[in-house]
């Protein structure tokens, strides 16, 4: 029985097991479908080969209008170095013959400067930007033997590349840093220039707003523009709100584009702001002391953001000599028609005996006589002289009779003393720049009731 029932169970088992295909159309339909998948992967492989060909081609294109872009920049450079006009305008948007004739002025402009041996034409390529037919070039040449960058821009055609006019529409993607004080906003061909502006004023405000109280300032916001018509000017100076032209419109310095008169440009808009915001929105009156000391605080704190020298040497002594504090308190004592002898009450010592440098103040006394002179302003002019000594007043009358002619002050020493009757006087060795040519003259002035009236 056993033995029966085993037998059963392996035919069953094997009657299980076959599924009443083919064997050989089984092969067929398996080698079909491995036949399919291989034409597949064969198919997708071609695409993907041509695709990468097809990549690599353009990008070999793409390196080959970028080495003929160098190569045009580099020609033209050596077209301007050898004195070539002819190659140089050849490499120039044959088109628009404003821009020809702009070039052909400013190949005049190299070739002076070449005479000159103030420039050096080395065709370095800084940076360079293609999108498709159009291109920006970032070229480098030597000024005094220091490193600037201009701006080329270019468009491609069937002759090859050709320098064309300032594409501000081409001035790449626009941009923002933004830090705790200051919002720069540009576009990508200036990064560089925003990173120093940005860092430069983050800086200014925040000495700015030690040295003075500048109450709930809003955060400065710049725009840098390529298309702007002035230099530096406020969109809105409530709001804090400034724009700057780019540096690239014209020329920058390839290490520092914020440069140095762009940063008097701008840290002297941002001090005025200071100083009124300080001072509660005081506007001095001229021709009153006031109207020179506010103007030259100004200047100080431009010197204390870009470490430039802008001349303020009275307020800059007051600062050495006797704290920052002293201007802080200077400005909120100041009145609109305040004279110099402000200056006392801020320091806190009597002018005589102050270390105080006054050459820029009696430069500007000596060329407000001559404004008034022109001006017609007879009694503020003699208010500027000590008419009560009979000597001075004298020389006074026969000085204003005279009038004035175009003339430039510079003090270059001063020295304090006393007179026999104990009054002090100031005696100014002032070189005088006009017509006739260079003098020095010494210049007396007295010291009455706290201020300075010229005596000789």
């Amino acid at each position: 029985m056993s033995r029966i029932r085993f037998e059963w169970n392996v035919e069953s088992q094997q009657v299980e097991r076959f599924d009443g295909e083919d064997p050989q159309a089984k092969r067929r339909r398996r080698r079909n479908l491995l036949l399919l998948l291989t034409l597949v992967c064969t198919f997708l492989a071609a695409i993907a080969l041509a695709l990468l060909f097809l990549r690599q081609r353009a990008h070999e294109v793409e390196t080959q209008f970028a080495q003929l872009l160098q190569d045009t920049v580099k020609a033209e450079v050596a077209a301007l170095r050898i004195g070539d006009l002819y190659s140089f305008l050849n490499a120039q948007d044959p088109n628009d013959l404003v821009w020809i004739n702009k070039q052909r002025a400013a190949f005049q402009r190299y070739s002076e400067l070449k005479a000159e041996g103030a420039i050096g034409l080395t065709g370095s390529i800084l940076a360079v930007e293609i999108d498709r037919e159009r291109a920006r070039v970032l070229v480098q040449e030597d000024l005094n033997d220091l490193p600037y960058a201009r701006l080329w821009f270019y468009r491609r055609s069937s002759g090859g590349w050709r320098h064309i006019a300032p594409d501000h529409s081409f001035w790449g993607e626009a941009s923002a840093i933004e830090s705790a004080r200051v919002l720069v906003n540009y576009r990508a061909a200036d990064h560089e220039f925003a990173l120093q502006v940005s860092a430069a004023l983050e800086d200014w405000i925040k000495r700015g707003c030690d040295l003075l109280d500048c109450g709930d300032l809003p955060r400065l916001s710049i725009d840098i523009l390529p298309e702007a018509a002035e230099k530096v000017a406020w969109i809105d100076e409530a709001a804090l709100r400034l724009r700057i032209r780019s540096p690239y419109v014209d020329i920058a310095r390839a290490d520092k584009p914020f440069d140095g008169q762009l940063q008097a440009l701008v840290s002297t808009l941002i001090a005025e702001r200071l100083v009124s915001e300080h001072s509660n929105k005081l506007e001095a009156a001229y021709p009153h002391d006031a109207y020179f000391l506010q103007r030259r605080t100004i200047a100080w704190l431009s010197e204390v953001f870009t470490r430039f020298d802008r001349g303020a040497l009275l307020i800059r002594s007051i600062a050495d000599n006797y704290g920052d504090d002293k201007i802080a308190r200077l400005l909120r004592q100041l009145s609109a028609t305040s004279d110099v002898s402000v200056v006392q009450a801020a320091i806190g010592q009597a002018i005589e005996f102050a270390e105080l440098d006054w050459r820029d103040f009696i430069e500007w006394r000596l060329t407000l006589e001559d404004e008034l002179i022109r001006a017609g302003r007879q009694n503020d002019w003699f208010s500027l002289w000590d008419t009560i000594d009979e000597g001075a007043r004298l020389t006074a009358y026969e000085r204003y009779s005279r009038g004035a002619a175009a003339r430039e002050y510079r003090v270059i020493d001063q020295l304090i003393w006393s007179k026999p009757d104990g009054s002090p006087q100031l005696r100014a060795t002032v070189k005088v720049s006009g017509a006739d040519g260079v003098t020095e003259e010494f210049i007396l002035f007295n010291l009455v009731n706290g201020l300075w009236k010229r005596a000789s």
